[in-house]
């Protein structure tokens, strides 16, 4: 189990996240990185995104691609559910090109309008139509607080419908925590579907650097080591002051490296 930092341990800190993310992160000690920010989550810019150019950049940092986060699963209507599965699809052709093993998105609407559920299952069949059945990436669905996939009946459900285990599921402990659900349940009920975990710290919902909130960290990991959970940890970082993103940034790889037993 490695540590992954995400793009958003940048955000806000500087003009181009990825940019900054392989400039830095490589220096601190990280490995595996995943784009996340404007350079891919839309739908234009999926379409728009260079993976060689990108594959170049990679490999001069040192580091390597873990995922992506691509445009959101659903949509508002059923043309905007083949326009997403398009994007989406495009994106698992890129994250094959960087030599990537899952994308990571949520829900493309709130919980509150009316079938978006059913929008998320369908946008996922989609994506499974249009990609190649020998396809190594995995899909995953993340939750949101307020997002169509925040509960875990939510996934259940998604899971449910789409027996393919290509797809499944995003552990994220901020989200998770500020929407009252419990992780350590979510982590032993989606067990065998577990291809990703974003790993925030928490004061309620207030996203602060790693070792800052409440949340037992140390709890959340030994479980997925319990239930087998074969993945990385990315770290997310959304906290409200962007300035002291990259002290955070270092202090996450050694007190997760510590926790981790990895040498340094």
């Amino acid at each position: 189990m490695d540590i992954i930092c995400a793009s958003i341990c940048y955000r806000g800190y500087a003009e181009d996240e990825v940019a900054a993310t392989l400039e830095y992160a490589p220096k601190i000690g990280y490995r595996l990185m995943e784009i996340h920010g404007p350079l891919i989550w839309s739908v234009d810019a999926a379409h728009a995104f260079d993976a060689d150019s990108m594959s170049e950049k990679i490999d001069a940092s040192g580091m390597r691609c873990a995922g992506l986060y691509p445009p959101g699963w659903g949509g508002q209507d059923d043309a905007d559910v083949q326009v997403r599965a398009e994007a989406i699809a495009k994106c698992v052709g890129i994250a094959e090109a960087l030599n990537a093993t899952h994308l990571t998105t949520s829900g493309a609407q709130r919980r509150t309008e009316p079938g978006a559920l059913d929008r998320v299952i369908a946008c996922v069949q989609e994506v499974l139509a249009r990609i190649p059945d020998e396809s190594r990436i995995k899909l995953t669905l993340e939750p949101h607080h307020g997002n169509v996939l925040q509960q875990p009946e939510d996934f259940q459900r998604v899971l449910d419908a789409i027996p393919d285990e290509r797809v499944g599921i995003c552990i994220d402990t901020g989200h998770f925590h500020t929407s009252g659900v419990d992780t350590l349940a979510a982590i032993r009920q989606f067990a065998s579907r577990i291809y990703a975990v974003h790993l925030k710290d928490h004061l309620g919902a207030l996203s602060v650097g790693i070792g800052r909130g409440e949340l037992d960290l140390r709890q959340i990991i030994g479980t997925l080591q319990e239930v087998g959970y074969p993945g990385d940890l990315t770290l997310e970082l959304e906290v409200e002051d962007s300035e002291n993103l990259p002290r955070y940034t270092e202090e996450a790889y050694f007190y997760l490296s510590g926790m981790l037993g990895l040498q340094l």
